[in-house]
């Protein structure tokens, strides 16, 4: 969600920084995945240190579970009548479904050419989103965002397994707004019994991610809960050392400088990442940060477009892996420059395009719809 609205004493911008930033953590890890392999015998392999440091694609989209939560708290808590939950879910069907439904065009297509361009498949990370066959059954199950039950992932485009998780995130979202009547605890006792559901075999999805990462977009609800409840504030140089604590150690965990504790049910990657963005996003929420005014401008409108970014990366990073391929460009450093630098700009353009033209007239469809019949 977008939420822009700045109202004194609030700062809500900077989750709209964040989202920005998490999508930048995504096409950083995409762009890393697919130049870490060879595509020959000549190609060297990258390892550029000081761009491994952002490699946080999965603490990235985390991040966009606990940010969800929490803004459409703050923007949807006091709205959770009847009236307001089927306005509730007609704003987020035309906020997220119509934008993803066009961006697989393209994705279809790149499908065709990278099928002809591209050596024979070694398996390499982004090989099957564009190689594998799909059924008239998958591309439904794709656009009913139902995928991550059937089966199968990873078609397409890799990025979309979260987009029908974040979904479904919002279907449960005004129980969890119904839990808070038994306060912070409510989301916490949800999020805790989603994570157990498929560890105790109640439950099984094609992927039970939605189950594993639940308690995040609980979390998110309860920080939006407890910013709009209390009137905690932390001092801006506080806030920023913190905020810079929490990144680096979901770096440290990324690139395994730390052990983490095996810790029955609760161990691995994912449930810390999704710990250190619920800390992020209160931290952030609670601090006011002041950034120089051109820097402020862009991390604000790449945060509002980032959906889009997310959409259509994965698509430049394919056409970028074909062009070094074709050019023969073996050099490590030059291979991961030429695909950052080409996705990362090419990502921004037609996420750009996106929001102008496809995301917000459905969003103002969606409000037409709304003030027609409600």
């Amino acid at each position: 969600m977008d939420f822009k609205t700045k109202k004194s004493g609030d700062y809500i911008d900077q989750l709209t920084w964040l989202r920005g930033i998490a999508a930048f953590f995504v096409i950083v890890s995409h762009t890393i995945r697919a130049t870490e392999v060879k595509y020959s015998s000549h190609d060297e392999i990258s390892s550029f240190f000081f761009m491994s440091l952002f490699d946080l694609g999965s603490f990235g989209v985390v991040l966009f579970f606990v940010l969800s939560g929490c803004t459409l708290y703050i923007s949807n808590s006091d709205k959770m009548g009847r009236k307001g939950i089927i306005i509730f879910y007609i704003k987020r069907f035309f906020r997220i479904w119509p934008a993803f439904a066009v961006s697989l065009v393209p994705y279809i297509g790149i499908g065709f050419i990278f099928s002809v361009l591209y050596i024979e498949a070694q398996g390499h990370w982004v090989e099957k989103q564009f190689l594998s066959q799909y059924s008239i059954y998958d591309l439904f199950s794709y656009l009913s965002f139902t995928f991550n039950i059937t089966g199968p992932g990873g078609l397409f485009n890799n990025a979309y397994w979260s987009l029908p998780v974040e979904f479904q995130y919002y279907i449960i979202f005004p129980i969890i707004v119904a839990s808070l009547r038994y306060g912070v605890f409510g989301p916490i006792i949800l999020g805790v019994s989603l994570y157990l559901l498929p560890k105790l075999d109640f439950f099984y999805f094609d992927n039970n991610i939605v189950f594993t990462l639940a308690f995040s977009f609980c979390g998110g609800v309860l920080v939006g809960y407890i910013y709009k409840k209390t009137e905690f504030r932390i001092k801006s140089f506080v806030g920023v050392v913190i905020l810079a604590v929490l990144v680096s150690l979901a770096v440290a965990i990324a690139r395994s400088y730390i052990v983490l504790p095996d810790i029955p049910v609760v161990s691995g990657k994912w449930n810390w990442y999704g710990g250190i963005a619920i800390i992020t996003v209160f931290v952030s929420l609670v601090t006011k940060i002041r950034l120089y005014n051109r820097v402020e401008i862009f991390l604000k409108h790449y945060g509002t477009i980032s959906y889009g970014t997310y959409l259509y990366h994965n698509i430049f990073v394919a056409i970028a892996v074909l062009f070094i391929i074709h050019f023969e460009i073996y050099d490590s450093s030059l291979r991961l420059f030429i695909t950052f630098v080409f996705t990362l700009i090419a990502s921004y353009l037609f996420a750009a395009a996106s929001y102008r033209y496809i995301e917000k007239p459905s969003i103002a469809f969606g409000r037409s719809i709304i003030n027609k019949y409600f």
